[in-house]
């Protein structure tokens, strides 16, 4: 074909809203139809006790960061520290933040150095395994009820499963016996 006026036309949207127990949450979509997106988002949030809100009713409750990924069979908390120390020390994107877990972390940075940062940590002989623009919960959410966190999680489910969402992102947070009380 030589492209005609008839093809789709894809375009990313986001979409927020809040869940059981006043969980927010971010969707972004990518779609042909924002009018059957949005109506099939409306209709998870309310089948599981929710409510899609408005353009930035939760968006502030979130920040646009860069992460970067490091897996090494024997990565030190205390070396991933020294590491980021000395990588702002050599004029560097500073971290914000990091995840340590085992032999992996996530490092997080400002949302435009996300090159800068996977460079700067691979410079200093990181394993650098991946990395990705995230949207980061800057106010958790905390639930203790495992009514609503059993909602929550039902609903979080029911929005990854629709076919224009891309990603969603929550500000859900709850104790891990909980969560396998209630996943079990």
């Amino acid at each position: 074909g030589q492209g005609g006026g008839g093809a789709d036309q894809f375009e990313e949207v986001r979409y927020e809203g809040y869940g059981p127990g006043g969980v927010a949450v971010l969707i972004e979509a990518l779609t042909d139809n924002r009018n059957r997106t949005a109506a099939e988002l409306r209709l998870a949030f309310s089948k599981n006790g929710g409510n899609l809100g408005e353009t930035g009713c939760v968006g502030y409750l979130f920040e646009h960061r860069s992460v970067v990924r490091i897996e090494q069979a024997a990565l030190q908390e205390d070396t991933l520290l020294e590491s980021l120390l000395t990588l702002e020390e050599q004029g560097g994107p500073p971290a914000l933040g990091y995840e340590f877990d085992g032999p992996a972390a996530e490092v997080f940075g400002a949302f435009e150095m996300l090159e800068a940062l996977q460079d700067g940590l691979r410079s200093l002989s990181l394993p650098v395994s991946s990395w990705e623009h995230r949207w980061i919960a800057s106010t958790p959410c905390r639930l203790e009820d495992p009514i609503a966190l059993a909602g929550c999680l039902k609903l979080l489910d029911a929005l990854e499963d629709l076919d224009d969402v891309r990603s969603v992102t929550s500000n859900l947070e709850a104790d891990e016996a909980l969560m396998e009380a209630v996943l079990s």
